[in-house]
């Protein structure tokens, strides 16, 4: 019998941030009771956005049955065991190489950016309190979420749904191709009266492309900051006019003026109400659908649950949707650091697979084009689909019930853990899993179990 535990259960880590869902609406909220367990009370007052899985100093996991402990801790008593092939390609570090997270996203979040690794090793060596690693940080998103128009009833006086029936998460990804940014311009007044450069306009129009799209871009960025006032009063005439019932004239028009009332309503006169409407991509998701945001590009997540990985890395720099006096800083890093890649949104999708190792069919992969994690989407149900077995991975792999109960074992010593929604667990390399689903929830009596690892 191995002296090491193969089957461990974690405490996970939650965020409180203002752009998360508040109180017992957030599904982070729902999940950190078990996530967290023991002392995590649901305050219906506070904004739950979060949950961590992972190894970061700033939301490290520790173990459940003994919370003095990290999950870095116990890694750091037998790397080899604990990593496997992670430390074969990072032997320097023993950290876990991903960051697994799910969000509850209320509005949006601020337009930001995560460095590729050579900005990140030196913004944390200018600020190391602001860039707390030197990690890359790129990142896919997963909608895990019901329908936003289900989930939103009309409670809140002021909500705008913008999507399809079935859109269970939105947001603002890459820029749009040059010509529809093009077309902005020179139909939308405000727009260009909010950049305020009319020779940098005209420049764009008369030539799209990517350097151009850095000057117009950088520019409105810039004033949203050093000249709010005006951006905010061009706002201020934007909206006044879809209210009226004017039309935008554009391709998609009724789409983007109910974009720019939602935004505005969240951020009022922010310079990110136009540099996200106009300027980038809409990404509306079915549950399960996927999307992936590479080191450098422009990305603003605006509303629903998804689940979240990235390389580990909690480094960020904003351009909007912030306290001016925190962008001020920011805004300069940022409109430098950028791909500019201006593509169709498809461009960003991260396509669901077959899971090969799966040995029932019951769950998908999502691949990114990096080397540190594959996230696995387990689904099943208590009719006719109660069970998976998954095939053993040469890396780390962390796991959150996120629907139903399950009974989780592994291969070796047929360690067992059985857990409710938002159980956390922690398996070393080269264990096959058995998942088995319990209780399912709602007519369908279904069960959701997610899973990022190394070495899929």
């Amino acid at each position: 019998m191995s002296v090491h535990k193969n089957l461990i259960r974690l405490k996970a880590a939650t965020q409180e941030y203002d752009w998360g869902k508040s109180g017992s609406a957030s599904l982070a909220a729902r999940l950190g009771q078990n996530a967290i367990g023991h002392g995590f009370q649901i305050d219906e007052n506070k904004s739950y956005a979060e949950i961590w899985m992972g190894t970061h100093p700033n939301g490290p996991a520790h173990l459940f049955d003994d919370p003095s402990t990290s999950l870095l801790s116990l890694v750091s008593s037998d790397p080899p065991f604990y990593l496997g092939d992670a430390l074969r390609k990072w032997p320097s570090t023993v950290h876990i190489p991903y960051l697994f997270k799910v969000l509850s996203i209320k509005k949006a979040l601020p337009l930001q950016a995560h460095p590729d690794k050579g900005l990140a090793e030196r913004l944390h060596l200018r600020d190391p309190s602001s860039f707390v690693d030197s990690n890359h940080k790129p990142e896919i998103a997963v909608a895990i979420g019901e329908p936003l128009k289900a989930t939103n009833t009309g409670t809140e006086s002021d909500y705008v749904h913008v999507g399809d029936e079935d859109t269970a998460f939105t947001g603002f990804v890459g820029f749009r191709p040059l010509e529809d940014i093009k077309v902005f311009l020179q139909r939308v007044p405000e727009l260009a009266h909010a950049i305020g450069e009319v020779i940098l306009v005209a420049s764009f129009t008369q030539n799209p492309s990517t350097e151009n799209l850095k000057q117009v871009y950088g520019t409105l960025l810039r004033r949203g900051v050093e000249a709010r006032d005006e951006v905010a009063s061009a706002i201020s005439k934007l909206e006044q006019r879809i209210k009226k019932g004017g039309s935008l004239g554009v391709p998609d028009g009724d789409e983007l003026a109910r974009l720019v009332l939602k935004v505005n309503a969240q951020y009022p006169g922010d310079a990110g109400v136009l540099a996200t409407t106009f300027f980038m991509n809409f990404a509306k998701l079915k549950k399960g659908e996927g999307i992936y945001i590479g080191a450098d590009e422009v990305h603003a997540y605006l509303e629903g649950d998804i689940i979240e990985c990235m390389a580990t890395s909690d480094n960020v720099v904003n351009a909007a949707f912030d306290a001016p006096e925190s962008l001020a800083s920011q805004v300069k890093t940022f409109v430098d650091m950028l791909t500019y890649t201006a593509r169709p949104v498809s461009h960003w999708a991260l396509p669901r697979e077959a899971y090969p190792h799966s040995r029932e069919g019951r769950t998908s992969k999502y691949d990114p084009p990096l080397e540190e994690f594959v996230v696995l989407g387990t689904t099943l149900d208590s009719k006719s689909a109660k069970v998976e077995r998954l095939g053993a991975v040469g890396g780390p792999t962390i796991g959150i019930v996120t629907k139903g109960k399950a009974r989780i074992t592994v291969s070796r010593d047929h360690e067992q853990l059985e857990l409710d929604e938002g159980g956390v667990v922690f398996i070393p390399p080269g264990n096959e899993i058995h998942v088995e689903l319990l209780e399912g929830r709602g007519a369908e009596g279904a069960g959701e179990v997610w899973w990022s690892c190394f070495g899929a």
